[in-house]
């Protein structure tokens, strides 16, 4: 509906979509430059040969398993950090919308539904997709290569984060917004935004990326 509401200029994607508030953007002061030991931490993980079948992963691998339901401290600093962010969200959202698949009067408790880091390679990018599954999904970046997140190839936009288009389904419709990754920096927006990842030349680009579960509304 969100694709074919734009294609055809139809108001209701902008009550779908259109509101800035259901995507914050946040840079989290407590991992600006201290990535590192996380970023090594997570390498570790990282012992598939092969990117995940049936998931967006291109050029990179995936862990598994609920990442941040792991006991180790600094992935219990990392989820600790990133619900305080969740939660700021939530509260900024606009009101409740009947009908509205994030707009829901219900908004509490803010659990994790699933949780995973993404090691992408040269040339390695996320096919556009959405989490059927979720309430609200993200991207934190761990790492990147020197080359993404200092503003010096924002003419071409690799490796950056893509919101509202299908390169598959309607290759003509541009995105209605694009994200800049840099380290410590944390996107939300809705599960039902389509979202994928421009490829980048060489180098090695880590998030963590979760879903916070659909509250019952009953």
């Amino acid at each position: 509906l969100s694709l074919g509401w734009r294609m055809t200029g139809n108001p209701q994607w902008d009550w779908l979509e259109g509101d800035p508030h259901l995507v914050s953007v946040v840079d989290l002061a407590e991992y600006a430059g201290g990535t590192e030991i996380l970023a090594e931490h997570l390498r570790h993980l990282h012992f598939a040969m092969a990117p995940p079948l049936d998931q967006s992963v291109r050029g990179g691998t995936q862990t598994d398993g609920n990442l941040l339901l792991r006991d180790e401290p600094v992935i219990r600093n990392l989820r600790a950090a990133i619900l305080r962010a969740v939660e700021a969200h939530i509260a900024q959202l606009p009101a409740h919308a009947p009908g509205h698949p994030t707009l829901i009067s219900r908004r509490a408790p803010a659990r994790i539904a699933g949780s995973w880091s993404v090691r992408l390679q040269s040339q390695g990018f996320h096919t556009d997709h959405v989490h059927s599954h979720g309430w609200i999904s993200s991207a934190f970046y761990v790492a990147l290569p020197d080359s993404l997140g200092t503003g010096s190839r924002a003419d071409n936009r690799d490796g950056w984060l893509t919101l509202g288009e299908c390169r598959e389904l309607v290759p003509d419709l541009a995105p209605f917004r694009t994200v800049e990754p840099r380290v410590g920096r944390l996107v939300l927006f809705p599960s039902t935004m389509w979202h994928g990842t421009r490829p980048f030349s060489d180098g090695e680009r880590m998030t963590v990326a979760f879903d916070i579960a659909y509250p019952k509304q009953s």
